[in-house]
This record gives C-alpha cells, sequence and structure tokens, in this order.
C-alpha cells in the first residue's frame, strides 16, 4: 500500500514541476531544425520547417517554437514568427540557434525563415 501510494505521489510530483514527457517534448524536435508547436511548452501537434525557405504561412496556429540548431560555428538559421499570414503583423519572437520559446503572447500565423 505504501508503494502503490508513494508511486502516485512521484507521478503527481513529475507532472507539478515538469518533468514527464511534455517538459523533454522540445527534444522531439530533429536536430538543426526549426520546429513549432500548436500548444503552449511544446505540446500538440509539431511542424518542421525548412531553415532559409523565406516566409512560410503555418498550417498549424504556432503557441510554442524550438531552434535546434546549435549556436556559434555553422548555419545560424532564425525563425522570426509573426500573427498575420504572409509574415505580417506583429512580430511575436526571434528564435536563433539554440533558442527555446515555450509560450507565445498570441497564436503565430507565419515564419519567415532566415539563414
Amino acid at each position: 500500500m505504501k508503494a502503490a501510494v508513494l508511486t502516485v505521489a512521484m507521478a503527481a510530483s513529475a507532472a507539478v514541476l515538469g518533468t514527464g514527457p511534455a517538459a523533454s517534448a522540445a527534444q522531439a524536435c530533429p536536430a538543426n531544425s526549426i520546429c513549432g508547436w500548436s500548444g503552449t511548452h511544446f505540446t500538440g501537434m509539431m511542424r518542421s520547417f525548412p531553415a532559409g525557405a523565406g516566409c512560410v504561412n503555418s498550417p498549424l496556429a504556432l503557441r510554442s517554437v524550438a531552434n535546434t540548431f546549435p549556436g556559434g560555428v555553422g548555419v545560424q538559421a532564425t525563425a522570426h514568427v509573426y500573427a498575420g499570414s504572409g509574415c505580417g503583423g506583429r512580430l511575436l519572437a526571434v528564435v536563433r540557434p539554440g533558442d527555446r520559446v515555450p509560450v507565445l503572447s498570441a497564436p503565430g500565423t507565419s515564419v519567415l525563415l532566415t539563414v
């Protein structure tokens, strides 16, 4: 009985502290990629965007974004996330190599991808 209570308490702690699957979801973004999720904190449906593709309208309303390109030497891929389609409207985030934005202030509709 004590073991069952301890297991439940540990699972609840993991959920509160963010150590479960949702906390590591950004790792689901492949290396050297720019990814966006439909949910905050890298949850929900994920979409990968090609670096250097220019302006791309997202099929998902983006709520979080990660850039898994390494900073420093190499490809300096950057994503500019916009509230409007066609890379218009308010700029919500500039996501540089190694950056993660767990919560966008509004849904992202389009992404300008530069290298």
